[in-house]
């Protein structure tokens, strides 16, 4: 099995989860990491036994000799990072959302083609178990013709400042939550979106010690498919009592539910073979 060597940009929440992960792939060895914050840094050094060193900023880790890097980093540094680490010969593993904007998000994929390298986007949800189930459950035609559903993901709230603030998230719940139903619907379903609906709101403009909410907290819409299916998604960062996502889909044979923060529940009905099942 080929060595793969990686670096990290960035040492919080979520580079901790890659640091996590590649350290129990027996063929993935971290060669580096770089963070603003030396501490965080340091503690995740010696946490994963990471033989890489600590460098001062990203363009000295980039220039290192390994083949991708994640870009674990606030929303509004995805852009530069990203096709930086592209123009270095190394594939980048980013963190959604890919961008704040469409207008970002292209600039970064003209850089993917012009560099032969790959942006491999962090949508985790379509690797867990219980969505890969609904999604062969889908392919095996088991509901008939899905025509409504509802996506749903919600918690207390982010845990970094940067999330409320406009010019370095781009976007509240919707963004930070909302991309993870559309990626799974897009996915569920094979078709287009042709157009939507949503609302949102600021329920709590105030977020203790990160100070004022500058983005939407809480956000419903109807996204409208080119199949015909209609789907609804609930985000929320107002949420007590902790994380919950789940879906529904509905089908002219069938129907299915799948909650994976409740123990890995899916519950399914099909005329088709399947009849009623609980997993």
């Amino acid at each position: 099995m080929e060595n793969i060597k990686v670096g990290i940009i960035g040492s919080g929440f979520i580079a901790e989860h890659h640091c996590a992960v590649y350290s129990q792939l027996p063929n993935v060895r971290i060669v580096g990491l770089t963070s603003l914050n030396e501490i965080e840094a340091k503690n995740l050094k010696k946490k994963y036994k990471i033989q890489g060193e600590i460098y001062k900023n990203y363009e000295d880790l980039i220039n290192i000799d390994c083949d991708a890097i994640s870009v674990c980093v606030p929303n509004y540094l995805h852009p530069q990072i990203t096709i930086d680490v592209l123009n270095s010969g190394k594939h980048a593993l980013v963190e959604k959302p890919l961008a704040r904007t469409v207008k970002e998000g292209r600039t970064m994929l003209d850089a993917e083609k012009n560099t032969n390298k790959t942006i491999f986007y962090c949508e985790n949800n379509i690797y867990a178990p219980s969505f890969s189930k609904v999604k062969k459950i889908l392919d095996d035609e088991a509901l008939g013709r899905i025509y409504m559903g509802r996506g749903k993901e919600q918690h207390s709230g982010p845990h970094s400042a940067w999330f409320y603030k406009k010019k370095e998230a781009g976007g509240g719940a919707l963004l930070d939550l909302g991309v993870h139903d559309i990626a799974c619907l897009y996915w569920y379903l094979n078709s287009n979106i042709t157009h939507v609906f949503c609302q949102t709101s600021c329920i709590q403009e105030r977020r203790a010690i990160f100070g004022r909410c500058e983005v939407e907290d809480n956000a419903m819409g109807i996204l409208y498919f080119e199949n015909g299916a209609m789907v609804s998604i609930e985000e929320s960062w107002t949420a007590p009592g902790g994380y919950d996502m789940r879906f529904e889909l509905y089908g002219t044979e069938g129907q299915i539910k799948v909650a994976p923060t409740f123990s890995n529940l899916l519950s399914v009905y099909s005329e088709k073979g399947y009849g009623y099942a609980v997993e």
